[in-house]
């Protein structure tokens, strides 16, 4: 089932949105839950509260904290979810994109450009899915970890410690070496530091002896691997955008 957020602060536009997705799940045969936020502080307790959400579809202008500041606070919790910013004026364009929104879109929201809009974001969600990889986290325990929700992962001693979206971790008894070949084939690693691999998803900008992660994590990079990193993020970033743009 596809969750999705809609937040405005005015209630005829929430009413209007949630019959726009309701007759999207008919035409899309997509079953789909949609939750109504009227201010992003009531958005963000709710995900605070474990509710998850696919998709969400965020006011710009609104009392309070702005929608762009919202999608700030999403971000630096690392929660996966595609942004779709709803606003009356174009000036706040830019600024979507140093949060990662999928779409900005003008009101008034007309069906075609919203669905069109969902249609990106749903090919998104499903290229993220995964069945991540099985650990070996305990005596008679196993621990399935969604490559979705893989931040990074590092060597401490003579174990791995994965560190995961949601900012919990994750240790076990391994050797670094054990760990990569667990993670072998899956598209978008990098191995910056002989002791680290990060997930490019969760990256944010790369120096010249760090990576930034979403989140404020930062990780060591040595030297000699600066330009192939930085190399392999652009690409990626790029392949990412490309493939938004169709």
């Amino acid at each position: 089932m596809l969750c999705i957020a809609i937040c405005d602060d005015h209630m005829e536009e929430l009413q209007a949105l949630s019959s726009l997705l309701n007759k999207y799940k008919t035409e899309r045969s997509i079953p789909i839950r949609v939750c109504s936020f009227q201010n992003g502080f009531s958005l963000l307790d709710a995900i605070a509260q474990g509710e998850h959400f696919d998709i969400t579809l965020l006011d710009i202008i609104m009392p309070g904290e702005n929608g762009i500041d919202i999608a700030r606070i999403i971000r630096k919790n690392n929660t996966p979810m595609e942004i779709i910013f709803l606003t009356s004026s174009p000036e706040y364009a830019v600024s979507s994109y140093t949060v990662k929104a999928q779409n900005y879109l003008l009101k008034p929201i007309s069906k075609d450009t919203l669905f069109l809009a969902l249609d990106d974001c749903l090919a998104s969600v499903k290229q993220h899915e995964d069945n991540g990889f099985i650990i070996h986290s305990g005596p008679n325990q196993y621990t399935r970890i969604l490559f979705s929700r893989f931040v990074y992962g590092e060597a401490m001693g003579k174990s791995v410690v994965l560190h995961l979206s949601d900012q919990s971790t994750v240790s076990f008894v391994m050797t670094f070496t054990e760990l990569l070949l667990l993670l072998n084939g899956q598209p978008g690693l990098i191995q910056p530091h002989r002791s680290y691999v990060v997930n490019m998803q969760f990256m944010e900008h790369v120096s010249k002896t760090e990576i930034c992660l979403m989140g404020g994590a930062k990780i060591p990079l040595s030297r000699k691997n600066y330009n192939e990193v930085s190399k392999q993020f652009m690409n990626f970033a790029f392949s990412r955008e490309f493939e938004k743009g169709g």
